[in-house]
């Protein structure tokens, strides 16, 4: 039976939040070739595996799932090549609370290092993650900034927010002054309205996650890899924690996520 792919935008959100790396217990292979010319990208080399297999007959199938729970980031694992096989046809030991539990521990240890790399964020990265931005036009558009009658916990626990995602925007806050002193300096030095065109580069991005049937933390790591998949070149530590820091911004301060008026209905 061919192989039942997981949703792109599930894909992203398990990539997110392994950080490139394997996770499989003490490997922690670096899942990017990094380029060696510049005219070359990194290339990302991880696999996406089905902890619960996607179909009837595949690895750890469990009858009781939906399609849609089997797709999940929840069911899903980033793994280098070698574990990605090496689980799907060693099965006694491979099991699904084996493969729950590397999960679990892995994001947990990814999370808990973005702090370290949030501290070597500058301009050159936020510079690099904001650049895919359609830029270059003479459009002047009003300020960024959007005011809401809403508190940052008020909006974490309005969009489901758990402590995945609390744990990303805690270690984004530290550089939200440093993100919206960069947008102004872009604004006010190369292209007015750039900070309303990012906002609305993110709100299409954050419907488009919605479309695909992501929620609450699942949205905040799709924007968060988008953020990053688009960033250049180069994949690192750093830049993935400038993704996190421009995502939390603009978490904080537009209209990208749900609000009051949109929940009240």
């Amino acid at each position: 039976m061919a192989r039942v792919e997981a949703p792109a935008g599930q894909q992203k959100v398990v990539i997110q939040r392994s950080g490139n790396i394997c996770a499989y217990p003490s490997c922690k292979a670096e899942l990017v070739v990094s380029a060696r010319h510049a005219d070359d990208r990194d290339k990302a080399v991880g696999k996406v595996a089905h902890i619960c297999a996607a179909s009837e007959g595949g690895p750890r199938f469990d009858p009781d799932m939906s399609d849609e729970e089997r797709g999940k980031a929840s069911n899903l694992i980033y793994l280098c090549g070698t574990h990605h096989d090496a689980i799907d046809s060693q099965l006694n030991h491979h099991t699904v609370e084996f493969l729950r539990e590397a999960k679990a521990k892995h994001e947990l240890a990814v999370a808990r290092g973005v702090p370290y790399s949030m501290g070597a964020v500058g301009f050159e990265e936020l510079e690099s993650v904001c650049n895919y931005l359609t830029i270059n036009n003479d459009e002047t558009s009003s300020p960024e900034e959007i005011a809401l009658d809403i508190t940052l916990e008020e909006k974490i626990v309005l969009n489901r927010l758990t402590d995945v995602s609390r744990e990303m925007i805690n270690a984004g806050i530290a550089k939200v002054t440093e993100v919206r002193g960069f947008i102004r300096f872009v604004e006010d030095t190369k292209h007015p309205g750039f900070g309303t065109k990012l906002a609305a580069k993110f709100k299409a991005e954050y419907y488009k996650a919605v479309g695909q049937g992501l929620e609450g933390d699942e949205v905040f790591s799709y924007l968060c890899e988008v953020s990053c998949e688009n960033s250049g070149p180069r994949d690192t530590p750093v830049l993935r924690a400038a993704a996190i820091a421009t995502v939390t911004y603009l978490f904080e301060i537009c209209e990208i996520f749900e609000h009051v008026e949109h929940s009240a209905a």
